[in-house]
């Protein structure tokens, strides 16, 4: 039998190594999840929408409402019942995109982020709905990867960590000089001072 101390060093570094990397599998099996999730809340198909979470999973979106404090968050819909409603009959009348998904190892499973685009198709044309960022946490399971908490924050909400701040102080877009400014190197011979290139045709 072993000593206890060195049980416990054998079972750290195993969930070490647990969590030291997510596999080219692994992250084709979480695309799949994600975008089966996707569909399956879109068209209102509940049976395969819960089998993208786990028993006790849980989802909060919204923006921040009562919240008391900015980053704080109370899951909206806990468990498998309240979940399943989320895939309502008829579909969700929306589109859901995601994109530029990153997923970092943790002991268990994994933590994620994407952007998420949303368009509502019950007008015509289609129209924005929604932007936002959801932060992940997915567990490996013997029926493969699941959802077990999901945060939606949305850009319009004031509480969200992800917020924009103001651009600095003469600093534009991307690093570039601020908006409405002319370089010397854009600036024509004759032309009156301040003048752009796209004034000038």
């Amino acid at each position: 039998m072993l000593p206890a101390a060195l049980l416990a060093c054998v079972c750290g570094a195993a969930i070490a190594k647990q969590a030291a990397k997510i596999s080219a599998q692994d992250y084709t099996e979480i695309l799949q999840l994600y975008a089966e999730f996707n569909t399956s809340l879109d068209l209102g198909l509940p049976d395969r929408y819960i089998k993208t979470w786990t028993d006790d999973g849980e989802f909060t979106g919204g923006r921040a409402g009562e919240r008391a404090t900015p980053g704080e968050r109370k899951p909206d819909v806990v468990g498998k019942e309240q979940l399943r409603a989320m895939a309502r009959p008829g579909g969700s009348g929306g589109r859901h995109s995601v994109t530029n998904l990153v997923v970092t190892p943790i002991p268990g499973g994994a933590k994620a982020t994407c952007y998420l685009i949303l368009m509502n198709v019950r007008t015509s044309p289609p129209t924005p709905g929604e932007t936002a960022i959801y932060d992940d946490t997915l567990v490996k399971t013997k029926d493969g990867w699941k959802f077990k908490k999901r945060v939606n924050w949305r850009d319009d909400d004031p509480y969200s960590p992800n917020k924009p701040g103001p651009f600095a102080a003469g600093v534009g877009r991307q690093g570039g000089p601020p908006e409405g400014a002319t370089s010397a190197a854009s600036a024509t011979p004759g032309a009156p001072p301040g003048a752009s290139e796209q004034t000038r045709r």
